[in-house]
């Protein structure tokens, strides 16, 4: 007697993932419902377990030490015809594969752990190492017991639901709270003081030279704040819209060129190289827009904290990935400053080397997109001698 093939094996499969129990550690009331099973029903042996496509994951066991068993060596007969309790009390009187075993069961019994759907998700079961039988108030618990384990694998099911429903709710009411905090004062302090300015030059006579330096500031003061504003409508994006990713097959010797491109004033403003190392016939299939929104940020930043020294782009392929590097010659971070860079916390930036302030947000964006996109990203800086950004992108 050999177990039955499972019917709409993907379907039950589904099902059984969409408890996470697969994967969650044997727990004190598994246990305990484990031993009251085997205690009720007199049996040295009595074990939890759910199937999967070709094994069995034993979530609770009394009297066995395993983790696992193959799917065609199991005790699974009931799971596919019987809705009631399956025992079998004398293995020797039928053909049932279990010298494998050790010790070797001659009875067992086991009453299935049916979902409210109707999906069979796993077993409850006793065994014994000599013939034996259940009588009518031990099979009634047995049975008793199955259903409160099923009822309590959907309870579990749902509170973690519930948990991560409340954890991504906390998570976008804090991140709501930052974009409030962001306009409030990043946006609305400088916008408001140009306008003052602006009032002051209407109102006042004021000397060419002193009215062409003022001018010069609040352009720059609105440039800084537009950057701001475009970062606000990308984090509105992945936040409430979700963005869609699209991939493309992109050169990234020819993307980096086009962004460094925006930032040669800059550079010559600060007396910065910028060194494009990136090899000429390198491709990488990522979302186009993502991509440049992390680079430009990378580069942004290494732009901020330099001054009279180099920023390079470099990257190289390995078999399954991309690595792909942003390094500069600037002020650099101390450890703990590096631990907390990509935070989502308010007041994450220091002032650049000509006193630039930042909202933090650009970082906290860019970490966005780049677990997006599925890659990853580490960083090395040591105070004083520069920063290394490294990510790392799938080649599909």
């Amino acid at each position: 007697m050999k177990p039955q093939q499972l019917q709409n094996r993907d379907e039950y499969f589904r099902e059984l993932c969409g408890f996470n129990f697969l994967d969650m550690s044997e727990e004190n009331e598994l246990n305990d419902m484990a031993d009251l099973a085997a205690r009720t029903c007199e049996m040295p042996v009595s074990v939890i377990n759910l199937p999967e496509f070709s094994r069995q994951w034993i979530k609770s066991q009394i009297g066995l030490n395993m983790e696992e068993t193959p799917l065609e060596m199991s005790y699974y007969a009931g799971l596919t015809d019987l809705d009631g309790l399956f025992e079998i009390k004398d293995t020797r009187k039928i053909d049932l594969t279990l010298e494998q075993f050790t010790p070797q069961f001659l009875y067992f019994a086991c009453i299935p752990l049916i979902s409210s759907r109707g999906y069979r998700m796993g077993t409850l079961s006793v065994a014994d190492i000599k013939p034996n039988v259940l009588n009518e108030l031990q099979a009634f618990t047995l049975k008793v017991l199955g259903q409160q384990l099923s009822r309590s694998i959907e309870l579990k099911a749902a509170a973690r639901r519930m948990q991560v429903q409340h954890e991504k709710l906390t998570h976008e009411n804090e991140m709501q709270q930052m974009m409030l905090s962001i306009i409030a004062h990043d946006v609305r302090n400088p916008i408001g003081a140009i306008k003052g300015i602006m009032d002051f030059l209407a109102t006042n006579e004021v000397p060419e030279i002193d009215r062409q330096k003022l001018t010069l500031m609040f352009t720059d003061q609105l440039d800084s704040t537009m950057d701001l504003l475009n970062s606000l409508v990308e984090w509105s994006k992945m936040q409430l819209c979700k963005t869609e990713i699209v991939r493309e097959k992109l050169n990234l010797h020819e993307q980096t060129e086009m962004l460094l491109k925006q930032f040669q004033l800059n550079a010559k403003h600060k007396n910065n190289r910028l060194v494009n190392l990136v090899d000429k016939d390198l491709y990488v299939h990522t979302d186009q827009n993502m991509f440049k929104f992390i680079i430009r940020n990378l580069v942004a930043n290494a732009c901020k904290y330099t001054q009279d020294g180099t920023i390079t782009l470099y990257a190289h392929g390995e078999k399954d990935y991309i690595m792909f590097s942003v390094s500069d010659t600037g002020m650099g971070m101390e450890p703990e400053r590096v631990k907390t860079l990509f935070q989502k916390c308010r007041n994450n930036s220091t002032k650049g080397t000509d006193q630039e302030k930042g909202s933090g947000l650009g970082l906290i964006l860019t970490r966005g997109f780049i677990d997006c996109l599925g890659a990853r990203i580490e960083v090395e800086s040591e105070l004083g001698k520069g920063t290394t950004m490294y990510l790392y992108f799938s080649k599909m």
